[in-house]
Order: structure tokens, then C-alpha cells, then sequence
């Protein structure tokens, strides 16, 4: 899919942000249609995109078979194809109300209108329910793309409620973290994003610093009138940005962990119980185990989830001196994981004791380090957890450990890695305001400078994202959504 500029929106004070803000035409082989301003709108104050699509469709819900599935069908011709493929389409449908009827194919089900605005994407759209048949579910879709309709792109419904101004970006990504979320914190923090949380937050931000803007522009323009920019008090409000600023970017971190989990190596010797540890967290034979050295000479993932958080386990190659290629290939590996995880187990054999190479190994490492002493059913050791993979003594005080570790409770909205950069570049042109201001620097500066660190506040809910960013956004969608 192929976006092009084809005219910039009217803005009033904030030029530099409206070249960054425009309309746009998305083509692909079988799709053109475009967005052009309208009426004012909270996400859009200076226009909501008046969409004109042509009428897609595509199942909403799971593969097939399943007990019921749902088919949604979305633009102007929703209604009219619905009428020609289900029997009992009333005369005069009425916007949230289902009717039970036949379908030309046989099956049957319910089919619920949404009138245009009221809808998931914004547009008329029909939601038909089905049998969930693959051949019945099939069928459908291909009646309705007989008689006029196209298959959806993936995320095309997601992205045609965006443009129609029924969310924002923030909330587009939080459909997808909802859809992929395997863990109860998962789905709770997306819901929060989904519910316009972080949206309203960076809003905010964004809306006071247009207000300095707008304060620093009237001064440029209008000295004489209003008199000279009060800077102690400008300076006042752009604290007051640094700190919000930075109570947003703080959440990265946690945000990271909750959408992509936290990453533990397991490494240590060989036979100190690595691949045994995994087994037993997993509670089944996931890892092969031997009592001969250096089995394990490739990694392996597996996840578990901990106080709501997936936790990704790495089972690894035993570290030792080796002249076995493949051996020194799968330990180098080893290395590499441990450098790049979120934490470190290293587990030792407590009947061998905890030695010098031990010691010099756990230093090694740049990651926090857990010393776990592994087969304590056979001597318990004076460093490190004591714990038996093989009895599963020692499993719950390890885990509890590692969830008071990773804890977290989302009491505010939490970043992804795509608004982090947008948010640290707003700080950096905020932090040359107040360097600005301290400086007596021209005002022009001072616009320049708010400018940039609105419009990179902007990409951030789509007010000023670019073709490219919408396209990478919504390109990982699955088709339904």
C-alpha cells in the first residue's frame, strides 16, 4: 500500500507543524481513496478525514473450524451486499439491532448493521455471524466479494477507523497488543492504551505546549500591544513539561517488559542441571537431559508467565573449555544471550561446591546474576539459592524471588519502543527552551524550538505521522483486524 501528499491542512500559528500534517491518498492494486478536512474533532482540531473506501471484507475471528465466526463487512455498499446475500435483510434496518435469517449459501446466522459513524471503522459496515465452518465461513466471503466487495488488507479495518478519526495511533498499536496478548497484565495494560489513556496524556502535553506557542508567537507579533514575553514564567511551564515528559518515558522500560516479556539466560558448567531447571519450570521434558557433558550445544525458549509478565527462559550450552567445534560454537552463543538478557541464572552443581572459575564467570556477566546451587538434595551449599530441579525443592522460593523482582503494576499508561524516540526528541527541544530562555535568545528560537517538540509529540497519536510511520504501524496486522 502507497501513500502520497496531496495537499497540506490550513493551520493557524503552528506552520511548521502543518507541513508535517497532511492529506493523503492510499493506493494499491485494487484500493484508492483518500481523506480531505472536515468539521473540528478532538483528535483532529483542524479537520477530521472525510474517508471515501470502497467496500472491504474479511472474517473477525479465529481459524476455523470453531463453533461460530464472524464475517465484517465495511464501506459504502456494506448494506446493499448484505441484502443480496442474506435472506431476511430487512427493509429498513435499524443500527445495532440483529436479525436471525438464511444465507444464499444455506447456513445461517445473524447479521447486525452499524450505521456509518457508529461503527468499529467509522463507515456503514454489517457484522455477519456464522456457523464457524471454514467451507461456510469461505463461501461467505466469497459472495460478498462476487457482488462487490474486496478482501481487507491486514489492519485495514483498524487502520479506516483511524482515519476516520474514531482513534488514534496509540490506540490502533493497543488493538494489536490486545489481539497478541497472552498474560492478564498484557491485556490490562493495552486496555488502558485502547481506552485513550496514553493518548490523553501525550494530548495534553502536546495541547500545553501549543499554548506557549501560541503565548511566544503573540509576543513576536504583537509586542507592542501585549508587551514583552514574561520568560519566569515561561520557564515555570516548561518544568512543568520536562516533568511530564519525563513520567512518560519513564515507562519504556516497563512497557518493554509487559508487551515482549523478561529474558532469563540459564547457563552455568555442564551437568549442573540447567536443562533440568527448565524442565521443571515448564513442567514438562521440553530440554533433553543426559549425564553426559555438553548435551545441550544449541539454546532453547520457552515462556512461563510470573506475576502476570511472560518470562522467557533460554536453556543453554554448558560453559567450559571445549575442542569440540560445535560445542564452542553453541557456548560462544551462550556468551551472546547472557550479554543481551534481561537477567542471569547461573546455576552451579552444589555437590561440586562454588570454585574460583565460578566467581570469575558470575563477574563476567553485565546483567543482573541469581546464584543458584542446583542438586541441594545431595549437599546444600553456603552460596547462591539452594534448590533440586530433579525433587523441585527450592522451584517456589525461586520463583517468588523472581516475581518480586519483576513486579509491576501499571497504574498509568505505559510507552512502546516506537514513542520513545519521540518523546526523548520533545525533551530535547524542550531542554533548549529553558537553555533558551536562561540565555536570552530570540523568541524566534523559542517558536522553533515548540514547534519541533510538538509535532514529535504529534507523531506519537498520528496528528503529524508520516505515510511511512502509518504504513510500518498497521503492517503487521493480521487480516480482520
Amino acid at each position: 500500500m502507497e501513500y502520497w501528499r496531496v495537499g497540506d491542512w490550513e493551520r493557524d500559528f503552528h506552520a511548521v507543524c502543518a507541513e508535517q500534517s497532511a492529506e493523503y491518498a492510499v493506493r494499491s492494486s485494487t484500493l484508492q481513496y483518500s481523506y480531505t478536512p472536515g468539521p473540528p474533532h478532538a483528535l483532529y482540531p483542524y479537520g477530521v478525514p472525510q474517508t471515501h473506501f470502497d467496500t472491504i471484507v474479511a472474517p473477525i475471528t479465529g481459524n476455523q473450524p470453531a463453533a461460530v465466526a464472524w464475517v465484517r463487512l465495511s464501506g459504502p455498499d456494506s448494506w446493499d451486499i448484505a441484502s443480496k446475500i442474506f435472506g431476511n435483510w430487512p427493509q429498513k434496518p435499524i443500527s445495532h439491532r440483529a436479525t436471525f435469517g438464511t444465507y444464499v449459501h444455506g447456513d445461517t446466522g445473524l447479521a447486525l448493521p452499524f450505521e456509518e459513524n457508529h461503527s468499529y471503522t467509522g463507515e456503514q459496515s454489517v457484522e455477519l455471524s456464522i456457523h464457524g465452518s471454514s467451507v461456510s465461513v469461505r463461501q461467505l466471503v466469497e459472495q460478498c466479494r462476487t457482488i462487490g466487495a474486496r478482501m481487507a488488507e491486514p489492519g485495514e479495518f483498524t487502520l479506516r477507523a483511524f482515519l476516520n478519526g474514531r482513534i488514534d495511533l496509540t490506540q490502533a498499536e493497543a488493538v494489536k497488543d490486545i489481539v497478541e496478548a497472552q498474560t492478564d497484565l498484557q491485556l490490562r495494560s493495552a486496555g488502558m492504551n485502547l481506552k485513550g489513556e496514553l493518548r490523553r496524556e501525550v494530548t495534553a502535553t502536546r495541547e500545553y505546549i501549543l499554548d506557549l506557542l501560541a503565548r511566544v508567537e503573540a509576543t513576536v507579533d504583537f509586542s507592542e500591544e501585549i508587551g514583552e514575553l514574561d520568560r519566569g514564567a515561561m520557564m515555570d511551564d516548561i518544568f512543568q513539561i520536562q516533568v511530564a515528559l519525563d513520567s512518560l518515558i519513564n515507562t519504556a522500560k516497563a512497557g518493554n517488559l509487559v508487551r515482549n516479556g523478561y529474558r532469563i539466560a540459564i547457563v552455568g558448567p555442564p551437568n549442573a542441571g540447567k536443562s533440568s531447571l527448565m524442565n521443571a519450570l515448564l513442567g514438562e521434558d521440553r530440554s533433553i537431559v543426559t549425564e553426559i557433558p555438553g548435551t545441550t550445544r544449541d539454546y532453547l525458549e520457552a515462556s512461563i508467565e510470573v506475576s502476570g509478565l511472560p518470562v522467557v527462559l533460554i536453556d543453554t550450552a554448558g560453559l567450559r573449555k571445549t575442542k569440540d567445534l560445535v560445542e564452542s560454537i553453541g557456548i560462544q552463543k551462550t556468551i551472546a544471550i547472557a550479554a543481551n538478557a534481561d537477567a542471569v541464572w547461573y546455576l552451579y552443581d552444589a555437590s561440586n561446591g562454588w570454585t574460583p572459575s565460578d566467581v570469575s564467570t558470575v563477574e563476567s556477566f553485565e546483567r543482573p546474576v541469581t546464584v543458584i546451587a542446583n542438586k541441594a538434595d545431595l549437599a546444600e551449599a553456603s552460596t547462591g539459592l539452594n534448590l533440586s530441579a530433579l525433587t523441585r525443592s527450592g522451584i517456589e522460593d525461586l520463583l517468588g524471588a523472581l516475581a518480586e523482582e519483576i513486579h509491576i503494576a501499571p497504574t498509568c499508561p505505559l510507552i512502546n519502543l516506537r514513542h520513545k524516540p519521540f518523546l526523548e526528541q520533545a525533551k530535547a527541544s524542550i531542554n533548549e527552551c529553558l537553555t533558551a530562555l536562561w540565555s536570552d535568545a530570540p523568541d524566534d528560537l523559542l517558536s522553533v524550538l515548540l514547534t519541533d517538540a510538538a509535532c514529535q509529540l504529534g507523531e506519537i497519536t498520528g496528528e503529524t505521522a508520516t505515510p511511512d510511520m502509518i504504513e510500518r504501524i498497521f503492517h503487521d496486522f493480521c487480516i480482520g483486524k
